[in-house]
């Protein structure tokens, strides 16, 4: 199974609209869905038809934040890298893809976390947790009923020409 650990430089301050965005991010992909346009999980877009695995990759970035990652698709497989971090720290499982959705396991600060991504369109997707234990720590309580949407910022032919 894939672990990754990312870290990054630690700010001691964050604002509550940036750490509700990066926690959200995180758990993507808890520390995941405190989005600073958070909504509630039934506002949800529906997708848009069955999009190919290769949509998946690319860099994805928390609307209105700096927090990105990159999303590296392995037939119905997929792993995440830091590119925007902002300093927090958090480790991932190697996600699944199942048609438009893809879960993975995320770990930050005590917290473990399943989250699941929809893929809304090719360049958007919502992000939210199925779980996240322990259950009364501040991260879940604060991730609980949020999402999060990423808009692809760059695909893979994006990044072979920069």
């Amino acid at each position: 199974m894939f672990q990754s650990n990312h870290t990054g430089f630690k700010s001691a301050f964050f604002s509550g609209t940036t750490a509700r965005s990066l926690l959200l991010a995180c758990g993507a992909c808890a520390g995941l869905l405190l989005a600073s346009k958070s909504t509630t999980v039934t506002e949800a877009a529906e997708p848009r038809g069955v999009y190919d695995s290769s949509v998946w990759e690319g860099e994805w970035q928390v609307e209105d934040t700096l927090f990105s990652l990159r999303v590296i698709p392995q037939g119905d497989r997929f792993r995440v890298e830091p590119v925007s971090s902002l300093g927090l720290e958090w480790n991932s499982s190697e996600g699944t893809i199942t048609g438009n959705s893809g879960t993975i396991n995320v770990e930050y600060q005590g917290v473990s976390a399943q989250v699941l991504v929809q893929l809304i369109s090719e360049s958007s997707a919502i992000v939210r947790s199925l779980s996240c234990q322990p259950d009364y720590h501040v991260v879940c309580t604060l991730v609980r009923n949020q999402q999060a949407l990423f808009v692809k910022v760059q695909g893979p032919q994006d990044h072979i020409l920069n």
